[in-house]
C-alpha cells in the first residue's frame, strides 16, 4: 500500500510502475472535471432560455454564468472528495477503460492519486460553493435552495455507492434540480418546467451515469461499487442506456420551442445519443461505453448553441 492509499500497479518484472505527477493547475482542473463542468453550464442556461423565451437580462446572464460555473466545478470536485477512499482502492486494483475521456485533461482522480492534498481540495470545493451560493441568491433565493438540494443529492449519491445500483436515479434528479435553477433564475417554477426536468434527468441517467459506470465496470467491481453494470452485467447496462437514450429523445420532443428548433434538437439527440446507444447495445464493452459517454455529454451544450444560432438569425 503506497503513501497515497492504494497499491501501485506492477510491471512485468514485478516492480511498481512509477506514478507521473501532474502540475497543480492540471490536477485542480481534473479534480473539478473542468471540461465536463463547463459543458454542464449549458443545462441551467437551457432552462433560462426556455423559461424566458429568449435571452434573459444581461446582468442575469453574467451572474448566472458565474453561479453555474462555480457550482458545477464545486459539485464535480465534491464527488472526488467524497469518493477519495474508494477511488484510491479502484486505482490500485483495476484499470478504467482507455481512450479519450471528456472528463479528463491529464489524470483521473488527482486527489486519490496524491496529486492534490485533501486540505487544498476541500478548500477549493468550499470556496467555489460560497461563490455559487452567493450568486444563486442574487439571482433568486429559490436558486440557492435548488443549489442546496443538488449538493445534498450529490452527497446522498456518493453515500449509496456500495449500497444500490438505483442511485442512478438520484444522479438524474440531482442534475435535473441543478438545471432547474436556470429556469427559476428568470421565471417562477410551474408545470411548464416539467418536460425540461424530465429531459435533464433522462439525459443524465442514460447519457452520463450508466455509460460511465459501464466504462468503469472492472474498477467498480473490484471495490464493491454497485451499479447497473456491476450488478446486472454489461449487456443489461447497454440495453438500459439505449432505452434511456430513446426516452431522452422523446423528452426533447415535449420541450416548448419552435418547430424548427425542436427538429434541430431532436436531430442532435438522435446523433449524439440514440444512434451511438444502438452501437453500444450491439457491442457493450467499456471502450464503447466511454465513446458513447463522450458523445452524449455534448447534447445540452449543442442544444444551447443551436438555440443561440437560431435566435441570432431570427428563426
Amino acid at each position: 500500500m503506497s503513501a497515497t492509499g492504494y497499491t501501485p500497479r506492477m510491471n512485468t518484472t514485478g516492480m511498481p510502475v512509477p506514478i507521473e505527477r501532474v502540475s497543480l493547475p492540471a490536477a485542480v482542473i481534473d479534480l473539478s472535471r473542468g471540461r465536463q463542468a463547463m459543458l454542464s453550464v449549458a443545462q441551467p442556461a437551457l432552462g433560462a432560455l426556455l423559461a424566458a423565451g429568449g435571452l434573459p437580462a444581461p446582468w442575469r446572464i453574467v451572474v448566472g454564468l458565474v453561479a453555474a460555473s462555480a457550482g458545477y466545478l464545486a459539485v464535480f470536485s465534491l464527488n472526488d472528495v467524497l469518493d477519495r477512499r474508494v477511488d484510491e482502492a479502484a486505482l490500485g486494483q483495476a484499470q478504467q477503460a482507455g481512450g479519450f475521456d471528456i472528463d479528463t485533461v491529464a489524470v483521473r482522480h488527482p486527489l486519490a492519486r496524491g496529486d492534490l492534498g485533501a486540505g487544498v481540495s476541500i478548500a477549493w470545493v468550499a470556496s467555489l460553493g460560497v461563490v455559487s451560493a452567493v450568486c444563486a441568491y442574487v439571482l433568486a433565493p429559490i436558486c440557492l435552495a435548488l443549489f442546496g438540494v443538488a449538493v445534498a443529492l450529490e452527497v446522498a449519491y456518493c453515500s449509496l455507492r456500495s449500497v444500490t445500483w438505483a442511485k442512478t436515479f438520484v444522479s438524474g434528479l440531482m442534475v435535473a434540480v441543478g438545471g432547474l435553477a436556470g429556469w427559476a433564475a428568470v421565471a417562477p417554477l410551474s408545470a411548464a418546467a416539467v418536460p425540461f426536468l424530465v429531459f435533464l434527468a433522462a439525459w443524465e441517467i442514460a447519457g452520463r451515469n450508466l455509460p460511465n459506470d459501464l466504462a468503469d465496470v472492472s474498477a467498480d467491481s473490484a471495490v464493491g461499487i454497485r451499479t447497473v453494470a456491476t450488478v446486472f452485467g454489461p449487456r443489461v447496462s447497454a440495453a438500459a442506456t439505449l432505452a434511456g437514450a430513446a426516452a431522452t429523445l422523446a423528452a426533447v420532443l415535449f420541450l416548448r420551442v419552435s418547430p424548427v428548433l425542436l427538429t434541430v434538437w431532436g436531430a442532435l439527440a438522435l446523433v449524439t445519443m440514440v444512434l451511438p446507444a444502438v452501437r453500444l447495445a450491439r457491442r457493450p464493452d467499456p471502450e464503447g461505453a466511454g465513446a458513447y459517454f463522450n458523445s452524449a455529454s455534448l447534447l445540452p451544450a449543442l442544444m444551447f448553441a443551436a438555440a443561440l444560432v437560431l435566435l441570432a438569425i431570427g428563426v
